[in-house]
């Protein structure tokens, strides 16, 4: 058990010394030297190179009744209250993110399952749900 003790606190140490020789500590009032680093700026990005997408997903759709063209939609955890109000437009797309249908949400939730009608296309079992946030 000693030798456990002993091993795991020279490991520690070595880890803190290892990591001190990274530090440079540098007096007040004087300049601190350029680097390498420092002097490669990286190339400017576009201002909308990283914003997310308008597209927020709602959940997978679990069932087509093609008689009465309504959907049934499992509900993802995460999904945007405001795709789950009665008249909300939902796409659907396969797993290729091929548009395959237009929803339009109703009010029937019940749980974790939303009912919408199929407005065009043909949704599968399967294919992603996806609002377009404004």
């Amino acid at each position: 058990m000693k030798t456990a003790a002993r091993l795991v606190m020279l490991l520690a140490v070595a880890a803190l010394v290892g990591g001190c020789q990274h530090i440079r500590f540098v007096k007040p009032g004087t300049a601190v030297p350029a680097t390498k680093t420092a002097a490669v700026k990286p190339p400017a990005m576009p201002v909308r190179a990283l914003s997310p997408s308008p597209r927020l997903i709602v959940g997978r759709v679990l069932a087509i009744d093609q008689p009465s063209g309504l959907a049934f939609v499992d509900i993802g955890s995460d999904a945007p209250p405001a795709a789950l109000v009665d008249g909300a437009e939902l796409t659907t797309r396969a797993l290729d993110l091929r548009e395959t249908a237009s929803l339009r949400a109703s009010r029937y939730v019940r749980g974790r399952t939303l009912g919408a009608t199929v407005i065009s296309g043909q949704p599968s079992p399967g294919d992603e749900v996806v609002w377009h946030a404004p």
